[in-house]
C-alpha cells in the first residue's frame, strides 16, 4: 500500500474522531448521544436560547449524520436507532422533530416544523412571527435527495419520499410520494 495513501486515511480517521468528539463534548448541552453514534464533520447545532432551555438533541444508537448537517431551533430533535441523515441536510426544529428507527434520508433534505406568519399585509412578513405543529417520520422510511418536509407532516412506516418532492400534507403507512406538492404514486403493497 502506497504510505501516502495510508498516511492520508490515517489523517481522515483522525478528523473524524476529532469531529465526533468535539461534536459531542461541546454539544453536551444541546445533544445526547446513544452508543456508536457516527457525527461527520462540520455538523452544526444552531440552538435558540430561551428561558426554558433544555436539551434539544437525542441522536440513538447506531445512527450516523454526514458532513455538513445543520440542527437549529428551540425545539427536541429525535433521531432514531440506525437512522442516517445525508450531507447538507436541515433540521429545523422549534417545537418538534422525531425520526424514527432505520430511516435513511438522502442529501438536501430540509425538515423544518415551523412557517412565517404572512397575512397582516401592512406588517412586514419578518416581524410576523411563526407557527409551528410537530413533524413525525416513522420507522424504516427512504426520503430521497433535496426533499422538503414541512409544519406539522407525519410520513407513516415503511414509506419513500422522491426525489425533491414537496411533503406539505401527511401520508400513511407504505406509501410512495413524490412531486411538488407531494402526490401519492402508489402504495408499496399495489
Amino acid at each position: 500500500m502506497n504510505v501516502f495513501l495510508l498516511l492520508f486515511r490515517i489523517r481522515k480517521r483522525l478528523r473524524r474522531l476529532w469531529a465526533s468528539w468535539w461534536f459531542k463534548t461541546i454539544n453536551k448541552y444541546f445533544v445526547k448521544t446513544g452508543r456508536s453514534v457516527n457525527i461527520g464533520n462540520r455538523v452544526s447545532v444552531v440552538p435558540i436560547l430561551s428561558d426554558n432551555f433544555s436539551l434539544n438533541i437525542f441522536l440513538d444508537d447506531n445512527s450516523y449524520v454526514r458532513d455538513d448537517v445543520v440542527f437549529q431551533g428551540a425545539g427536541k430533535v429525535y433521531l432514531g436507532k440506525r437512522s442516517y441523515i445525508g450531507s447538507f441536510s436541515v433540521i429545523g426544529a422549534n417545537e418538534s422533530v422525531h425520526i424514527g428507527c432505520d430511516v435513511m434520508i438522502a442529501d438536501g433534505v430540509s425538515i423544518r416544523d415551523t412557517d412565517h406568519e404572512f397575512a397582516n399585509l401592512e406588517e412586514p412578513m419578518i416581524t410576523q412571527g411563526i407557527t409551528t405543529a410537530p413533524v413525525r417520520i416513522e420507522d424504516n422510511v427512504w426520503i430521497g435527495y433535496g426533499a422538503v418536509i414541512t409544519k406539522g407532516v407525519t410520513i407513516g412506516s415503511g414509506s419513500i419520499i422522491a426525489a425533491n418532492a414537496v411533503v406539505t400534507k401527511s401520508f400513511g403507512p407504505n406509501s410512495i410520494v413524490g412531486g411538488v406538492p407531494a402526490k401519492l404514486i402508489r402504495n408499496r403493497h399495489d
